[in-house]
């Protein structure tokens, strides 16, 4: 694929519990007249094309282990540079994000492997969440929504977004918040140039200890409901049978040598939301199920935003993940829920592909940026 001279290969990773996202861009150089403004009506989005992308499998190395999250990595960087038709090589930079390593101690070995795989002359690497809020600013921008529009210019567009919530709700969950600095809060500089940010996170405690509002949370809560039917002797119900067949199960007993397996299959369990949303509209107890989900969701992102010093009608919400993807009934339960608790967002949006925000946070990265974990 022929491309100018001034353009950058660009990649971007997007890991998660149950599938490996890789992008393939060619990004432009921001000229001195684009670094000094944010002016809306430059469209940026032009300065990123994206090639090829190709996918493989999970990348939560809490889940499957290094070893397999690196081949999986190789695989789908391997099948983005054939969508674009090129021969693999050296990008000019690289943005992984990945779940399962919360901690930047965590993510030192990530940048370590990917720089002795020579897979880019500049490395970042962060958790799965951060892209996300760079994802719904490069979206947005593509929207002709006039409630959008309206809110984007209100608020600066790139300033929505500084002072954002941002929720990924799949296998697992977790929320993070943003919000300007006092010294940033008046800055007109270009979207794509990154400024500081004070952030927060809440959630992201894994299936143990938390996930609440998760796939594998409202999952593991339906098979909990058929224990509960099968002691009570009731008389299982649609949804009941349904989650059994998934499971390969003919009764609630079956569910024990399924379950109590090593490693325990949770992406499996957490599949089972799917299963759940088919009945929530017609079973009462599936309903209830997605609506504690939302709730336990919501009160994530009231306790971000709260301890962030976010308002009500002040922020920019990104939603992202599995269980919050197209028609989810999850969404607007969540955002019912917040306007009940004085904390409803001045814009919600779901994104659609959260890898694109991996592709411009490498977007960003100057010649100077080097290895860089955060």
């Amino acid at each position: 694929m022929a491309h100018d001279s001034t353009e950058r290969l660009i990649i971007g990773i997007d890991a998660g519990g149950s599938k490996t996202k890789a992008c393939l861009a060619l990004a432009k150089p921001l000229t001195i007249a684009e670094r000094s403004t944010s002016d809306p009506s430059l469209d940026w989005t032009q300065s990123i094309r994206v090639i090829g992308t190709g996918e493989s499998g999970p990348g939560n190395p809490r889940s499957v282990g290094f070893d397999a999250v690196y081949v999986n990595l190789l695989d789908a960087i391997a099948k983005a540079f054939q969508g674009a038709g090129l021969e693999q090589s050296k990008a000019q930079a690289i943005c992984v994000s990945m779940a399962g390593v919360g901690q930047a101690d965590q993510r030192i070995p990530v940048a370590q492997w990917v720089e002795q795989a020579n897979l880019a002359d500049r490395i970042r690497v962060s958790e799965d969440v951060t892209p996300i809020r760079w994802a719904a600013l490069w979206e947005t921008r593509h929207l002709n929504h006039s409630s959008l529009h309206q809110a984007s210019s209100h608020s600066g567009g790139k300033r929505l977004w500084n002072n954002s919530v941002t929720l990924i709700s799949g296998t697992g969950s977790i929320v993070s918040a943003t919000k300007d600095t006092p010294q940033e809060s008046t800055s007109q500089a270009h979207p794509l140039l990154e400024v500081p940010l004070i952030s927060m996170r809440v959630g992201g405690w894994g299936y143990l200890l938390g996930d609440e509002g998760s796939g594998f949370a409202i999952g593991l809560a339906a098979l909990k409901e058929i224990c509960r039917a099968h002691d009570a002797g009731d008389e299982f119900s649609p949804m009941h049978l349904a989650v059994l067949k998934e499971l390969d199960c003919q009764d609630a007993i079956d569910l024990i040598p399924r379950i109590y397996t090593q490693p325990i299959p949770r992406a499996k369990i957490a599949s089972l939301y799917q299963t759940v949303v088919q009945f929530a509209s017609s079973d009462l107890i599936a309903g209830k199920l997605i609506e504690y989900a939302s709730l336990d969701l919501a009160e994530l992102i009231v306790s971000g935003a709260s301890r962030i010093g976010l308002r009500s009608g002040q922020f920019g919400l990104a939603f992202s993940g599995g269980t919050l993807s197209g028609k989810s009934p999850l969404v607007p339960t969540i955002l019912r829920h917040l306007e009940r608790m004085q904390m409803s967002p001045l814009l919600s949006h779901q994104v659609s592909d959260p890898v694109i925000g991996a592709v411009v946070m490498a977007s960003v990265l100057d010649e100077a940026s080097g290895t860089r974990v955060e």
